[in-house]
């Protein structure tokens, strides 16, 4: 896989393809489980086909991969080979749910309210936008608060398969409310806080040095002081607010920040309950599962052959029809 700044992966309808962005070109590269390039596709502009940002992918049920263009706030949908299919404005700009059809779903996230903890209004707003027409058929404000979260800070939800949304927060909780509005506050059962290691302070120092490149920022601005309280604070449970999603038997799979060694972890819960974990090798930044296929972007360690210090970028397909909590 190319360097890219983005950690956006997307496994297509057949289980066999799954699609990253190359952020640095400015491009989608689909690829299937034996590493065979099926397309790469965009360029800068804003006509068909071309983008001003990159930033979100989704697969569509037909086989397809859409694209958000945080830039010129469009969602593009192409063909795996690169072939332009249809694009549509969004109202705003947005992750998409993993997958569309007729309409893309999406949801966006309200910063003061996250900074009020989401405690006094919608922490997020749920938009379906059509495909064929452009029309928001559906704009819904997320479950208000407040909760019994003792640390105070809700981070960031996403929809279930029904009515009901999962929260993140501080210190490892995690919020299952229900179509109802009955809310079961957890503290996840395999988070032990940890500081970041060098390789996380890495990690965000490039992260931090690509946001003010991309804004027309010096590099450095306001990046130590960053990194300074970074080091100090224990990280939080959940890898990033983009690595969550519901599988088909709607349960909730949640990729952590424990250990990111050798290994990495994606926590699973089914009914607000723990009931197992999925260990994948190597540094995982980002991940998509349909059916029993799971695919990975991960961070290779850095060996001797590595001259310029930095990870190798791979996915890794698990087939994960055999996990017990599966049966």
């Amino acid at each position: 896989m190319p360097l890219s700044e983005s950690n956006e992966v997307a496994l297509l309808a057949d289980e066999r393809t799954a699609c990253v962005i190359d952020s640095y070109e400015g491009q989608v590269r689909c690829v299937d489980g034996e590493g065979a390039v099926a397309g790469v596709f965009g360029r800068e502009g804003e006509g068909p086909g071309e983008f001003g940002d990159p930033t979100y992918l989704a697969r569509g049920e037909a086989g397809t991969v859409g694209v958000v263009d945080s830039d010129l706030g469009r969602f593009t949908v192409f063909e795996p080979s690169g072939a332009y299919v249809s694009d549509v404005l969004l109202p705003d700009v947005f992750p998409p749910l993993p997958s569309f059809d007729t309409a893309v779903s999406g949801v966006s996230l309200d910063y003061m309210a996250m900074l009020d903890g989401g405690n006094s209004g919608s922490l997020m707003t749920r938009y379906d936008v059509t495909l064929a027409s452009g029309q928001v058929v559906r704009e819904e404000g997320s479950p208000r608060g407040p909760w019994d979260v003792g640390c105070g800070q809700v981070i960031y939800g996403i929809p279930d398969r029904e009515e009901g949304w999962v929260f993140v927060a501080c210190e490892g909780h995690l919020i299952f409310v229900g179509d109802t509005g009955d809310a079961t506050v957890l503290r996840a059962p395999m988070y032990v806080p940890e500081l970041p290691g060098e390789r996380d302070v890495a990690r965000l120092e490039e992260m931090l040095g690509g946001f003010n490149r991309r804004r027309g920022f010096p590099i450095s601005q306001g990046v130590e002081e960053r990194l300074e309280s970074y080091r100090a604070t224990p990280k939080n449970y959940h890898l990033s607010t983009g690595e969550q999603l519901f599988d088909d038997a709607s349960r909730y799979w949640i990729a952590t920040q424990r250990d990111q060694h050798e290994w990495s972890y994606l926590d699973v819960y089914e009914n607000a309950e723990y009931v197992g974990s999925v260990r994948v090798r190597d540094r995982l930044r980002a991940f998509d599962l349909l059916g029993s296929t799971l695919v990975v972007l991960a961070d290779r360690q850095v060996g001797a052959d590595d001259a310029d210090g930095i990870p190798d970028r791979a996915l890794d397909w698990y087939d994960i029809g055999d996990l017990p909590f599966r049966r």
